[in-house]
């Protein structure tokens, strides 16, 4: 139950008694009532100089009560008449003087009452009565209207049966209505309505200003109608001049005023009045006691005896600060003596009020206390209170005065009984201290330095912010925070700085009330666009914010993101959105930039004006957003949703977008499914070309990423830039970049959808070649390689015909330049490219799917053509790969081998590695291997190389043995290619359908059958290509099968297959006796006739045991040969040692000489 206060409010009169130790207010009554008994006889004025509150009002009636208690002594009644002024600020102050006056005096006077009323009626104003008398009066055309009006209904039927008769005739016509007999009577009355109209608008005396009231005026045949009237106005002027309000003050005066009776007029509450309205009431409080204005003497029942309370600091301030001077130019207000000649004109008698001395003023102040809330305070609240009073006092540097103390206890016990006792006394004096500047500032209640330290000690509150707030506001404490607050952080959240906000989120009951505060707001902040400022602010301060109330700010603020449909990217909005992702929890990042980038890219495609600019700004939003969310960690999360989406289609916004992306690290690619909606012009391409090539050729590079532009649009573009070039005053720039995009054109044109170009034309016009110029700037080095391109496609090698112009007699004569010779000696072939055009050139041919292939054709061909072997060398060793097959590659391996060094078509192939693809390597045949292909090959990395020889051995096992008997003997393509497998790489063939080719062509080449072309130890490596577990087998029967062989064919297997030859002399077990034979009479034996020494050095490291069982095992016939051919080598060989060496191994023993040793020397003798 709500707590019962008893209040009683203290009402501040003035009283009639001297409540003060001091008795200062007597002595200064006794005074004032002297003062009044000696100014009887004239007009006099009193002036009472105090303070405010120090009492002027209660000397005054102090004063009015000794008066009538010696009232029967001097025979004199003294009526005090107070006019406050304060009161009646802001009416007409000598009407409204008058009126209180007159009024008081009936009350005061009662017998003067009836002459009193006259003069009331005279200062309430003049009577005027008015009557008036008004009746219609119709004119001429109107009376006549009226008489006409009866035959109406005749000439209705006159003219119907008119009509109808003409409507009868067959051969009537319109005009026969218009000349009939009423039309006529019709045509007379609008006559007269005009001229009647015209007569009242030109010649009548009433002022008629247009046609249209003429006009109204005929034809109004009636009016409103009047009737007599009378009226009784009264004249009132708003205030009577000083004549006139001296003339009726004194008339009053001498109706009321006798000898006995006296009246005392008392002028209050002047320094009540605001400063600036203080000198004009001056001046008319001055009026109403100053006889100035009066032309002889007043009676003695006329005079004007006037007391005016004044506080002599306020009205001096007031009368010097607004004009820096009185009426009285001597006036001049600036030192005491000054001040009191100031009012010693205005007063015939100056009485200054001391402000009341209370030594008893602690007493006074509790007895006001419990007189307004009795026996409710304790002893230690109303000290406290006091306390707090009287520090106020010192702070503003007062005097306690019965008024202030009256007042002060006034306002407290108010708000205590407002409040029903809730809040105790001191804090209700603490905030009545404070109540300027927390009515003003709630806000300082949230830092409390700024009160004063000792008054909220005296208040002992430990609730006190809260206390305040709840008074300040007039709300329940629980309430308080929340009134308190909320409008400060309401403010502070949206603020230009985060500073407030910073300040608040220290003040108790911030963790209460700011998610209230965000949700509440958070509409509002969307639609007046302040919701990215909270954003920010709150990033600020967040991450340095440890309390409560955190994580249901970031949700309350991630909430209210969430309804935003969509935001543009023009300006800083989207930045402060960012913030928001910067102070998200992490594992809330990724959703929060989901959905930031939906809502930007519904943003771009919902633009009214989707122009160049707004894609720009896209392009740079992208670019800001991902440096943002890298240190986050957030660049795939970023990179995947883009991907999902795609911009604004319109073309003008992409344009402006991809001129711009690359510089953002992005591309089209990185956006989703292409969307573009061509413009109604169908030149658009065109038109942006020719407009400004550099950023054409940007933006349809990217384009080109997601085949935006037809092959349609391509030639569009390459045949407007070419005509472009040929035109007149054009800048090298501009001709290297239009030059550029139409290379770029072209080659992404199939070369079936390519159609001729207009070089042709182009190469026509002399001025093409200014254009491009010589090479002397980087632009024209540029221009030339473009260029070069264009003409490369078709005209590579050809003499460019010499270009003509129209001369000044209208001939046709040929315009050679420099620029002219210069670049047609690049298209012969005479001179080449720099380094640079050549890279220009060959990266444009890359981006072409054929026309690489075409210039590495033509390089091939014609090795000698400077400009196209730097291209191509250019496109092969630097930058990317130029699109070519396998196919190509290897068909143009021995040229590309041939212009590159060894390590950069290693470097060629390691790159072109991840291009290798199984279907490749399946369509390759062994015919269309290059030889050195394999060889390369084996140097480069990668899988797909090994694959690929790995391949070639299948295809190699593959081969039927016929098929091989015939490539071994012919030693063609394949053999090569085994040969080169086997050597660099390896290879082994398994299947028989090899070794028995290979062996008998050993065979036949020992039998004397030649094969062209094979090189040295051929044979040798394709044995290497056998499974070495075959090999004895293979040298038994080459022992077995070996015949016929001559000194010729030994020599040649010797060179063919050395290596196998050895094995078939030295290696075997258990050689049967035929073998053996074999070998003595097919191999020693030539080789002993033709001094074969590669194959002699074999038997001779046989050793004697070895080839003596050899010897011994062969057939007569055989030995007999054996010795044939020993004593012919001896004769031949004229190194003696050699043969000696040979013989010894043959023979296995020394001899007797013989006559040839002995005439020719020995091995012994050489030895």
């Amino acid at each position: 139950m709500a707590k019962q206060i008893k209040r009683n409010v203290i009402v501040d009169t003035p009283t009639n008694k001297d409540l003060f130790r001091g008795k200062g207010h007597e002595r200064t009554a006794r005074s004032l009532a002297q003062t009044i008994r000696s100014f009887d006889e004239d007009d006099r004025a009193i002036g009472l100089d105090g303070p405010w509150g120090s009492g002027k009002s209660s000397v005054v009636e102090i004063a009015a009560k000794h008066l009538t208690a010696t009232e029967v002594q001097h025979s004199v009644s003294h009526h005090f008449f107070t006019f406050d002024i304060w009161k009646s600020q802001g009416t007409g102050f000598r009407r409204s003087f008058l009126e209180h006056f007159v009024a008081w005096a009936q009350e005061e006077f009662k017998k003067k009452k009836p002459q009193l009323q006259k003069i009331e009626e005279e200062i309430r104003g003049k009577k005027r009565e008015i009557s008036t008398n008004n009746q219609p009066v119709l004119g001429w055309f109107g009376i006549a209207v009226l008489f006409l009006l009866p035959l109406m209904p005749i000439y209705y039927f006159w003219t119907k049966v008119v009509f109808d008769q003409i409507s009868k005739n067959v051969d009537n016509s319109f005009l026969d209505f218009l000349t009939a007999a009423p039309a006529f009577v019709f045509y007379a009355f609008v006559a007269g309505v005009v001229l009647t109209t015209l007569q009242k608008r030109y010649f009548n005396e009433n002022d008629i200003s247009d046609i249209k009231t003429a006009l109204s005026s005929v034809l109004l045949i009636s009016s409103k109608q009047h009737q007599d009237h009378k009226s009784v106005q009264r004249i009132r002027e708003i205030d009577p001049n000083d004549y006139e309000f001296h003339t009726t003050f004194r008339k009053i005066l001498a109706t009321v005023q006798t000898e006995k009776h006296k009246v005392v007029v008392v002028l209050d509450n002047i320094d009540r009045l605001p400063e600036d309205e203080i000198r004009g009431y001056w001046a008319l409080v001055r009026s109403i006691f100053s006889g100035a204005h009066q032309s002889e003497k007043s009676s003695k029942n006329e005079t004007i005896t006037a007391i005016v309370p004044y506080d002599r600091t306020l009205i001096e301030r007031s009368l010097i600060d607004q004009s820096g001077k009185d009426d009285n130019p001597s006036e001049r207000g600036t030192t005491r003596l000054s001040s009191r000649e100031l009012f010693s004109k205005t007063f015939d008698e100056i009485l200054s009020i001391a402000p009341p001395v209370m030594s008893n003023a602690r007493e006074f102040f509790s007895e006001k206390l419990e007189e307004a809330l009795p026996k409710q305070i304790s002893r230690d609240d109303s000290f406290r209170t006091y306390r707090i009073f009287t520090e106020l006092l010192q702070v503003e540097g007062g005097l306690t005065t019965p008024r202030g103390v009256v007042s002060f206890v006034n306002d407290a016990s108010g708000l205590y009984a407002l409040h029903n006792g809730q809040f105790r006394l001191p804090t209700i004096a603490a905030y009545l201290a404070h109540q300027d500047v927390v009515s003003r500032a709630p806000g300082t209640l949230n830092d409390q330095s700024k009160l004063d330290r000792k008054i909220l000690d005296l208040a002992s509150d430990s609730d006190l912010a809260k206390n305040l707030a709840a008074i300040v506001f007039n709300v329940e404490p629980e309430l308080a925070f929340e009134v308190l607050l909320d409008p400060e952080l309401t403010l502070a959240i949206v603020a230009p700085s985060h500073e407030e906000l910073d300040r608040l989120s220290k003040s108790p009951g911030f963790n209460l009330r700011v998610e209230d505060v965000v949700l509440a707001n958070s509409e509002q902040w969307l639609s007046t666009g302040d919701f990215g400022r909270a954003i920010v602010n709150f990033s600020k301060i967040l991450p340095g914010y440890d309390g409560e109330a955190k994580p249901r700010v970031l949700d309350a603020l991630i909430k209210a993101f969430g309804e935003i449909p969509s935001f543009h990217v023009d300006d800083d909005t989207y930045q402060q959105y960012l913030a928001l992702i910067d102070v998200a929890e992490a594992n809330d990042r990724s959703e929060l930039l989901r959905e930031f980038l939906k809502k930007a890219f519904n943003g771009v495609t919902e633009l009214e004006t989707a122009d160049f600019d707004a894609g720009n700004d896209f392009a740079n939003f992208l670019k800001e957003c991902r440096k943002r969310i890298e240190p986050l960690g957030l660049t795939n999360c970023f990179n995947s949703e883009i991907g999902k989406s795609w911009p604004n289609p319109a073309a003008e916004f992409l344009y402006g977008l991809v001129v711009s992306i690359s510089e953002a690290g992005f591309d089209l690619n990185d956006f989703g499914r292409a969307s573009f909606e061509r413009p109604d012009d169908g030149n658009y391409f065109e038109e942006i070309a020719k407009e400004d090539p550099a950023s054409a050729i940007i933006a349809l590079r990217q384009f080109d990423m997601k085949n935006i532009l037809t092959s349609d649009d391509w030639t569009a573009v390459a045949n407007a830039c070419i005509l472009n070039c040929h035109e007149e005053e054009k800048t090298t720039t501009e001709i290297a970049d239009t030059l550029e995009l139409a290379c770029f054109a072209r080659s992404k044109l199939a070369k079936e959808e390519r159609p001729e170009s207009l070089m042709s034309s182009a190469l026509s016009q002399g001025v093409f070649f200014r254009n491009i110029g010589r090479g002397d700037s980087e632009d024209s080095k540029r221009a030339i390689a473009h260029a070069f391109f264009l003409v490369g496609e078709s005209g590579l090698g050809d003499a460019i015909p010499v270009p003509t112009k129209i001369n000044a007699q209208s001939q046709r004569v040929q315009d050679v330049s420099d620029e002219f010779t210069s670049f047609n000696e690049l298209i012969l072939g005479s001179s080449d490219l720099t380094e640079q055009q050549a890279d220009l050139v060959a990266d444009t041919a890359k981006h072409s799917s054929t026309i690489i292939t075409v210039w590495t054709k033509f390089a091939s061909v014609t090795p000698s053509h400077l400009g196209a072997s730097s291209v191509v060398k250019s496109a092969y060793s630097r930058g990317s790969i130029p699109n070519i097959s396998l196919y190509g590659l290897n068909l143009y391996f021995e040229y590309l081998n041939e212009i590159l060094e060894p390590a950069q078509f290693v470097d060629l192939l390691d790159r072109f590695e991840p291009r290798v693809t199984a279907a490749d390597i399946s369509k390759t045949t062994l015919d269309r291997i290059t030889l050195g292909f394999l060889t390369a090959t084996h140097q480069a990395k990668g899988q797909n190389w090994k694959k690929f020889i790995s391949e070639v051995e299948v295809r190699l096992q593959k081969i039927s043995s016929e098929e091989w008997l015939d490539h071994i003997k012919e030693f063609d393509h394949t053999a090569q290619l085994l040969i080169e497998l086997t050597t660099t790489s390896g290879c082994s063939l398994k299947s028989a359908n090899f070794r028995e080719p290979l062996v008998q062509t050993m065979l036949e080449v020992l039998a004397g059958e030649e094969i062209p072309s094979a090189e040295k130890k051929s044979l040798d490596v394709m044995m290497q290509c056998i499974d070495v577990k075959y090999h004895p087998d293979i040298w038994r029967t080459l022992r077995e099968k070996i015949s016929d062989v001559s000194v010729d064919s030994l020599k040649t297997s010797t060179e063919l297959f050395p290596e196998t030859l050895r094995k078939v002399v030295s290696e075997g077990d258990r050689i049967m006796a035929v073998e053996k034979d074999n070998v003595i009479r097919h191999l020693l034996c030539p080789a002993l006739e033709s001094d074969n020494r590669p194959l002699l050095e074999v038997f001779v490291a046989m050793g004697i045991r070895k080839l003596t069982d050899f010897r011994n095992h062969s057939n007569t016939s055989t030995a007999e040969l054996l010795d044939g051919a020993v004593t012919a080598f001896s004769k031949l060989n004229s190194d003696r040692a050699w043969t000696e060496r040979v013989v010894e191994a043959i023979k296995g023993k020394k001899r007797a000489r013989s006559f040839f040793e002995i005439m020719f020397g020995s091995a012994d003798d050489v030895g």
